[in-house]
């Protein structure tokens, strides 16, 4: 819904660009263009007929703020893509595509197929990674170590880790994506509890905005944990804003965690919010821990209004163990139904409000708090509310302007538990 809302501003820019009229005031920009069968990189690569050949052609290109490179549709490049250069705020860096047909493919790098390494690169209408063999990315499918850069729009699959967010990067957008079947473990050895991978998000970066992606098949085989993986997972990361995104058939949606070498010492304040959680192959939304394991703490993780509906009969809603108390998660106004149980944190764990559980409850439920034979879900893959729902009016703080449909949240003065709101036509 809300990314329509710059359609008319890009197609203005995109017809000025291809004009060669520059808007006044701005530095003079330009389109670069690459076709694998018909390009050429020793050609000036400034048109269609002129067009560079590969993509390591784009990776050696001095880019500048407001420079465009576009890939042909439906054509398929092997080895990775580098974008050392940095855009501005006002004018960043875009890769994206041109022509008809699919979308072009970047694929087959042992590491990583795209690396975002400058500031301000605008990711968009590209797919990273295949499923078979030769054109999966090796490790992750784009690893962003850049301040402020932005995936948006893309398709990516197969990987170890299909949007990396490396440690040093600070304010990445990540949103309206295709996160499909990133189920390769990095790590995948008998022992040792160290299995690692089947990420489709992995956040290692501070305040990151990951939100309207659909996330689905981050699940592997692991011999440590008989299976891993996660949707989103929040190592090191501070800040970090998961909300409105859809996650079906992952292992886990999040699992947070830190270590002692993590570069700014805490991984802490990220909030997740709007998302909807489902599938019978999920294992647990939120997975989180305090001071007492090796990989905590993590502070003050926020969990609210989320919808959780999770029939697998290992499934557990929200695990916060290992010295878990209220410094560490807060739950809100969430609706969680999962079979083997909503909930569980440790004895002394209050942070807990305005939530709808169904389920197993392994903690104390507070005073608003609701536990039900019946979460009200419309149906076991669709959790908007029914109208008798107990998540209808529950809650009393609008958190974000709109739902996961796009809805407004409290514009009737009532808010709803979860991920939905119940439209005025339907109560």
């Amino acid at each position: 819904m809300r990314n329509r809302r710059n359609w008319g501003v890009t197609a203005v820019v995109v017809a000025l660009l291809l004009s060669g009229v520059t808007p006044k005031g701005q530095a003079a920009t330009r389109v670069y263009y690459v076709d694998r069968v018909a390009g050429s990189d020793s050609a000036a690569g400034t048109s269609p007929q002129t067009a560079w050949r590969t993509v390591g052609r784009v990776s050696a290109a001095a880019l500048a703020p407001g420079d465009s490179v576009l890939l042909r549709r439906g054509q398929t490049w092997s080895g990775r893509l580098t974008v050392r250069s940095s855009g501005t705020a006002t004018a960043p860096i875009s890769i994206g595509a041109y022509g008809t047909g699919e979308r072009p493919v970047l694929g087959g790098d042992p590491d990583r197929c795209v690396e975002l390494a400058g500031s301000h690169v605008r990711l968009s209408d590209v797919q990273v990674g295949t499923k078979t063999t030769t054109g999966r990315c090796g490790w992750a499918g784009v690893l962003i170590a850049g301040d402020h850069d932005r995936v948006e729009g893309v398709l990516v699959t197969g990987a170890a880790a299909g949007v990396y967010v490396a440690p040093e990067s600070e304010g990445a957008v990540i949103t309206d994506n295709d996160l499909v079947d990133n189920n390769r473990m990095s790590v995948n050895t008998p022992g040792g509890y160290d299995d690692s991978g089947a990420f489709a998000i992995l956040v290692q970066g501070d305040r990151a905005d990951i939100g309207w992606n659909r996330i689905s098949g981050s699940i592997a085989a692991s011999y440590d944990y008989g299976e891993d993986g996660a949707a989103v997972e929040v190592y090191y990361g501070s800040g970090n804003h998961v909300h409105h995104n859809v996650s079906v058939d992952n292992e886990t949606f999040t699992e947070l965690g830190t270590a002692p070498d993590d570069p700014d010492g805490v991984s802490a304040d990220n909030v997740f919010e709007y998302n909807a959680i489902l599938g019978s192959r999920t294992h647990a939304a939120l997975v989180t821990r305090g001071g007492e394991t090796d990989e905590g703490p993590v502070l003050r993780t926020v969990f609210r209004n989320n919808s959780v509906s999770l029939p697998n009969a290992a499934a557990e809603g929200v695990v916060c163990y290992g010295g878990c108390t209220d410094e560490h998660l807060e739950l809100a106004q969430n609706v969680i139904s999962a079979a083997a149980k909503a909930a569980y944190a440790d004895p002394g764990f209050t942070a807990t409000h305005h939530n709808v559980f169904h389920g197993l409850l392994q903690l104390d439920p507070g005073t608003t708090d609701v536990v039900v034979d019946d979460p009200g879900f419309t149906g076991p893959s669709n959790l908007r509310p029914r109208p008798d729902s107990p998540a209808v009016d529950l809650g009393t703080t609008a958190y974000a302007d709109v739902d996961l449909d796009g809805n407004p949240v409290g514009l009737d003065g009532r808010v709803e538990a979860g991920a939905y709101e119940l439209p005025v036509a339907r109560r």
